[in-house]
């Protein structure tokens, strides 16, 4: 299991874990790193329209493994078990 605060950290330096073929975990850092700058975010006016009739839901925390799990239901995943865990 990776430890939460090696986690954490390795997240905010733009690294993430990342399951290799051999069963093995690896640390991935895309260069260029994708960014969103939430200062200068912009939601449309169409999504904001959507957003208003209230038909989706914002969550946290909520039914966190099998929504990791759904993630890695496909023919090539980098999540692991060992990444779930």
């Amino acid at each position: 299991m990776i430890p939460p605060s090696l986690l954490l950290e390795a997240y905010c330096r733009g690294i993430f874990p990342m399951a290799m073929e051999n069963g093995e975990i690896g640390w991935y850092s895309p260069d260029p790193r994708g960014i969103i700058p939430l200062d200068a975010f912009h939601v449309p006016h169409g999504l904001k329209r959507v957003l208003k009739k209230g038909i989706f839901q914002i969550r946290l925390d909520t039914s966190f493994e099998a929504v990791v799990r759904a993630c890695a239901d496909r023919p090539e995943t980098w999540i692991s078990d060992r990444i779930v865990q």
